[in-house]
């Protein structure tokens, strides 16, 4: 027996050591209740070594003793015995302490027969149960009952019966490592960009694994990071209900960065801390793990994803704003009706950035043309640096251009191809009326939204209808190009994964063109427009034989008279009422009024004629 118990020790705790599991002894005074022709009152004591194999799993040895007289004999009947034992246990509540389990083995019997000493060996078992309350990680105090028996080799009971006692386990860990409550691992998926300092509030930089080590299940966790004044708040990445005890969890680690992390101007290492808040027996307690983080300069970009470059088209950057919402109130001097409003502030916005001096310039350490088809990391200047350098490449200066049209609220798109960069601009029309608006259909590109059309940032530097006509032709190559793939990056929805980052505050001059230069180029460009598109929508109308296609066609053209010729072929309730909306712009009002109640004879609830009466009735003073 001595054998047995040295050699059962020392694999209990060879595996537990290996393993870093708990090893628990507990011991169990008790009294052995009478039971009939089985067993008198007396005394028992179990002693157990056991190992915590799953957290809620023990196996190991117990020792056991018993003393007790039973029925029909005089003396006293000694037992001890060893075996083995395997247990369960559970924690309901923090401290509540709830255990079953059994154990079997052989025992030595002595007593007195007949005034002679015998003694014997056979096999014994006997099963358990605990209420207790743990007072620490390493001290439990339970009531215990069970029920033991000792047979012998022809199956009787000898000694069997109930049992109650109380039993104190004491717990201890043989292979933790170290003293903290926690350690931790991080694994980076990748190295972290500035660019995307507002993704990582959803999207996780890397995951962290942390063990709970404080020997016991801990409740009501909740995880945080915070990286000191590299970010914006401590924000919480997880929380978990129960961890139970050596337990490991794998957590998304995510981010609220401030804009302190684009000051990287070259590539550097961030220091975060992990903060654990949870539970251990009912007290509040809190863990720090430290974290570093590789993070790329502030420039850094992958092309992997085309649409994440929309992270760089910023409306919010103080010093942009302020460049485009000049150029906005100069372009509305040249507003007119039937003319795409958007079209006409990105004709001004694209001139005013050719007058302010910017220049296009490749990128010799990473070009576009060679670098957006690569998964190298390239280098992109943040709109207000191209504004402030007055140089970009293809992609620097389309990002600028972007940002500028979505700060004056036209929406923009971007189109990568194999040797040029498109800044698509959205007209903000209903789609299939490309061809009132343009005279190559093919060179724009429709959604269930909107149209777009292009502007080349390879002919950047040429009038806008230059740039505007290199992009017609490379969308129509793209829409016909079987063999390839292309992306068209809306901005808007891009930014739904990849939010805008704002980078200002640099310093630098922002030089703006004068309202009378580029109210000139303005309107040399909608010139062009016209006589390069507009001409084609009025003979393609004019065949077609509409009369209110080709009214609408003059209008977008500024040629009111005819317009109004083309209205009056119609008795449409279309033409009547662009005729009325014609009046109304040569400010006759009282025909504009009469017009638009012709409207309402036929359709009292056409809503255009309702308004269009409404206006004028109060330009008339009724």
């Amino acid at each position: 027996m001595k054998k047995f118990f040295t050699l059962s020790f020392c694999t209990l705790f060879f595996i537990a050591n290996l393993h870093a599991f708990d090893i628990s002894f507990t011991l169990t005074p008790s009294v052995l209740v009478p039971s009939q022709e089985k067993m008198g009152t007396g005394f028992a004591g179990f002693a157990r070594a056991e190992a915590d194999l799953f957290g809620f799993l023990t196996a190991g040895i117990e020792g056991n003793t018993a003393l007790s007289t039973p029925e029909g004999l005089d003396d006293n009947v000694f037992a001890g015995g060893a075996g083995l034992s395997l247990g369960a246990y559970f924690f309901p509540l923090s401290r509540l302490y709830l255990g079953l389990g059994g154990a079997g083995g052989i025992y030595q019997l002595n007593l007195k027969i007949d005034g002679q000493n015998e003694s014997w060996s056979d096999l014994y078992y006997r099963g358990y149960g605990d209420i207790g309350f743990r007072f620490s990680p390493n001290w439990t105090l339970s009531a215990t009952g069970g029920y033991v028996s000792y047979l012998t080799s022809d199956s009787d009971e000898i000694l069997s019966g109930p049992f109650v006692g109380l039993s104190i386990k004491f717990t201890a860990n043989v292979g933790k490592k170290g003293s903290s409550s926690f350690t931790s691992s991080f694994e980076q998926d990748s190295y972290a960009l500035p660019l995307f300092m507002s993704t990582y509030r959803q999207y996780p930089i890397g995951t962290v694994s942390l063990r709970n080590n404080e020997g016991g299940e801990i409740r009501n966790v909740k995880v945080s990071f915070r990286a000191g004044k590299y970010t914006a708040s401590t924000l919480e990445v997880a929380s978990f209900g129960y961890v139970k005890k050596y337990g490991s969890v794998d957590i998304p680690l995510t981010a609220d960065f401030s804009s302190e992390v684009l000051r990287f101007s070259e590539n550097g290492k961030i220091s975060g801390e992990i903060v654990v808040d949870y539970e251990f027996l009912g007290k509040k307690s809190e863990s720090i793990q430290t974290v570093v983080i590789d993070m790329l300069n502030r420039n850094s970009f992958f092309w992997a994803d085309e649409s994440a470059l929309a992270a760089f088209v910023s409306p919010d950057t103080p010093e942009i704003q302020e460049f485009a919402k000049y150029v906005a109130g100069i372009a509305r001097n040249n507003y007119a009706t039937g003319m795409n409003r958007n079209l006409v502030t990105a004709a001004a916005l694209y001139n005013s950035l050719v007058l302010a001096g910017v220049k296009l310039q490749e990128d010799k350490s990473s070009p576009y043309l060679t670098s957006h088809k690569s998964d190298a990391v390239d280098s992109i200047q943040y709109p207000l640096q191209t504004l402030s350098y007055l140089s970009g490449d293809m992609d620097e200066i389309g990002v600028l251009l972007a940002s500028c049209l979505e700060t004056v609220g036209v929406p923009s798109g971007i189109l990568c191809t194999n040797d040029d960069f498109l800044v698509l601009v959205g007209m903000q029309v209903k789609s299939g009326s490309e061809g009132n608006h343009f005279g190559n259909p093919e060179g724009v590109i429709s959604d269930e939204f909107d149209v777009y059309f292009g502007l080349s940032m390879k002919e950047f530097g040429k009038s806008f209808t230059q740039s505007r006509k290199a992009a017609e032709k490379q969308i129509a190559f793209v829409k016909s190009d079987e063999e390839n793939e292309y992306t068209f990056t809306d901005v808007h929805t891009s930014w739904e994964v990849y939010p805008p980052t704002v980078y200002s505050g640099i310093g630098n001059h922002i030089v703006t063109p004068s309202q009378s230069v580029l109210d000139k180029a303005v309107k040399a460009s909608i010139s062009e427009y016209i006589d390069g598109d507009l001409s084609v929508v009025i003979s393609r109308a004019k065949k077609a034989g509409d009369p209110n296609k080709l009214g609408l066609a003059y209008l977008r053209a500024g040629r009111l008279s005819e317009a109004k010729t083309e209205f009056q072929k119609s008795t449409s309730l279309s033409s009547m009422n662009n005729l009325a909306n014609v009046y109304m712009l040569e400010k006759n009002y009282s025909q504009a009024a009469a017009q638009y109640k012709r409207v309402l004879e036929k359709d009292s609830s056409n809503r255009i004629a309702q308004k269009g009466l409404e206006n004028a009735n109060t330009k008339l003073g009724l």
